[in-house]
């Protein structure tokens, strides 16, 4: 072995400095590491990645461009290699930013603030992309690149990154329009974006609601008008008009006769107001107060779906409202989902409401 060893080509190209030996060493390697592929151990792959990344700089295009497309959609690809794909030009970084599984979300961040907009509009389009890289895009105050990401339905934005593109698209309509018709909407933007949608996404936003809060929606924000609505759009974010609602809302549960609305409820979870949140939903669901906090008290999965569903919430409110109570660190898993959609296919709000109910004491 020895003498064969000493004589091998790769030997001999990692003998020679030169930058051309260089090229050809790289090149070599990386054609035996894709003649490989998953048939190399964890060990070679790793071993591969490190001499191809070190020497990444003497790469040619068209080697590349070949370790580009063949990893792409590869889920054994070795992380390193892929970072420093996905931070070459467009033509290289393309389908590893597109396709690439094993892309995380602190790699795409790193893209997203070192690289330029065809790298950050192809991020936005990517499937399932995390809250941290939405926050990434979003902070570029690009309206192109947020178009993408509010068609995006995959993608993930926490609250306060939703209300920051709803400012950056304010003067772009049918973005706005887009992005504040998702799916995802927080309730507590559900208001402010009511006053600032078009004609056409305000009736999807009302659609989503139950009738008394889409009549609740018109008569706190305003008239529905679209001129209405136009008047309210700077001051929606430029000026305190959602928590003027808030106080409304506040002021309106004082009265017997009037219940607070779900999404202001979840509005004053995400504040830190439990209290008031709980006793808003025994409001709504005509329970005890000191029962219901009791119920939610455990945050179990199922006592917060059942009231969720019991209070006309949308079934995608229940994981925010999991995380927020923040009364127990487990993180929210698939089985989660699954106890949220038996218990959307199992009960009507009434029956919903009589589970949650079920062995509740004053």
């Amino acid at each position: 072995m020895g003498n064969n060893s000493t004589n091998h080509p790769l030997i001999s190209l990692a003998e020679n400095s030169s930058r051309e030996a260089r090229e050809a060493l790289v090149a070599a390697t990386a054609a035996q590491f894709l003649d490989s592929g998953e048939e190399c151990s964890l060990m070679e792959r790793t071993l591969f990645s490190d001499i191809l990344v070190k020497l990444y700089s003497f790469a040619r295009q068209e080697v590349r461009i070949k370790l580009s497309a063949t990893l792409a959609m590869a889920d054994w690809a070795p992380i390193d290699l892929v970072r420093e794909l996905a931070l070459d030009s467009f033509d290289i970084a393309q389908p590893i930013l597109a396709f690439c599984p094993i892309l995380n979300d602190d790699i795409l961040v790193e893209v997203v603030r070192a690289c330029g907009f065809e790298h950050r509009m192809t991020i936005a389009e990517r499937s399932c992309i995390g809250e941290l890289v939405s926050q990434s895009l979003i902070e570029t105050e690009d309206k192109n690149i947020l178009s993408n990401l509010a068609a995006n339905v995959t993608a993930r934005i926490a609250a306060h990154d939703f209300e920051h593109a709803m400012n950056v698209l304010s003067e772009t309509p049918d973005t706005l329009n887009s992005l504040i018709t998702r799916h995802d909407l927080p309730p507590s933007l559900v208001a402010a974006a009511f006053a600032i949608a078009g004609a056409e996404a305000r009736d999807l936003i009302t659609a989503r609601v139950p009738p008394r809060i889409a009549s609740r929606l018109v008569s706190v924000v305003g008239d529905s008008t679209a001129e209405a609505a136009a008047k309210a759009t700077k001051s929606a974010f430029h000026h305190p008009m959602p928590e003027r609602v808030i106080e409304t809302v506040r002021r309106n549960a004082h009265n017997l006769n009037v219940k607070p609305t779900p999404g202001f409820l979840v509005a004053a979870l995400m504040r830190g107001e439990r209290e008031h949140f709980v006793r808003g939903i025994a409001r709504i669901l005509e329970l005890p107060v000191a029962g219901v906090s009791r119920k939610l008290a455990s945050a179990e999965t199922e006592s917060i779906a059942l009231a969720a569903r019991a209070a006309n919430f949308d079934s995608s409110i229940v994981r925010t409202i999991y995380e927020t109570l923040e009364v127990r660190s487990i993180p929210w898993t698939i089985g989660d989902d699954r106890t949220v959609a038996l218990v959307w296919m199992r009960c009507s709000p009434g029956a919903a409401r009589t589970a949650f109910a079920k062995g509740m004491t004053n």
